[in-house]
């Protein structure tokens, strides 16, 4: 009698097994750059901007990202000058038959190369676009509310930018209340000060009131260019 032998089942190849572990891979590297670049487009750049709340320390952390932002920008622009002369050199090699099988391979590594770094680019761009340099910081325990300032500038030039005025809850939610243009010396010189008697807190800025406000309303606001025609906004600090 012949004995029949089953049907050897075929392993899967390398090759598809390789496919199945990168799926997921770059499901998760594009999960990842979907939250980065909406983190960056759609939260941190409006909230410095002043058009929507945002948290603090979610911003300070992405601002630290112009960095890695910009170490990316560099190769971008060498990958796509240099990216071109590769493609077109294996192309010409994919013309020679030793070189038919791996040439595609370069050609494909190259272009998934250049991709990743656009990509990684385009999440990074809002912390290239303005910078986020925190301040003066003042508690008010009374009301509840944490005001700090923030320097707004382009970071390749921040000579001159914005220094915003952001009024925190304790979840670390803020929102701005204030935004006058000045430099980065006089940013850094800005101060806070809350008087307990009258119950109000006000922000100087160039040697000038420019902010202020009880718990209730704000009583004056203006641009720092203003104060030399108007005058500086009415504040008694503490003695």
């Amino acid at each position: 009698m012949s004995s029949h032998k089953p049907p050897a089942r075929n392993p899967a190849s390398p090759t598809q097994s390789q496919r199945f572990i990168r799926r997921p891979r770059r499901r998760t590297l594009l999960l990842g750059w979907a939250i980065l670049a909406a983190l960056g487009w759609l939260g941190y750049l409006p909230f410095v901007g002043g058009a929507v709340p945002g948290v603090h320390g979610l911003a300070w952390a992405y601002s630290k990202l112009f960095a890695i932002a910009l170490l990316t920008l560099l190769p971008v622009i060498v990958l796509w000058f240099a990216g071109g002369l590769i493609l077109c050199l294996l192309l010409l090699l994919s013309f020679y038959l030793n070189w038919q099988q791996s040439a595609p391979r370069g050609v494909a590594k190259v272009v998934w190369l250049l991709v990743a770094d656009v990509l990684l680019l385009v999440a990074l761009l809002p912390a290239l676009l303005a910078g986020y340099a925190p301040q003066a910081k003042q508690d008010i325990a009374l009301w509840g509310i944490t005001y700090r300032t923030v320097y707004v500038a382009f970071p390749l030039d921040d000579n001159y930018g914005d220094l915003m005025l952001l009024s925190c809850r304790s979840l670390g939610l803020c929102h701005s209340v204030y935004r006058g243009y000045t430099d980065i010396s006089s940013a850094g010189e800005a101060a806070l000060t809350f008087n307990a008697e009258t119950n109000q807190v006000a922000l100087r800025l160039e040697g000038q009131w420019v902010y202020v406000r009880s718990p209730d309303e704000v009583l004056c606001s203006q641009s720092p260019q203003a104060t030399s025609s108007n005058g500086s906004c009415s504040f008694v600090p503490n003695e």
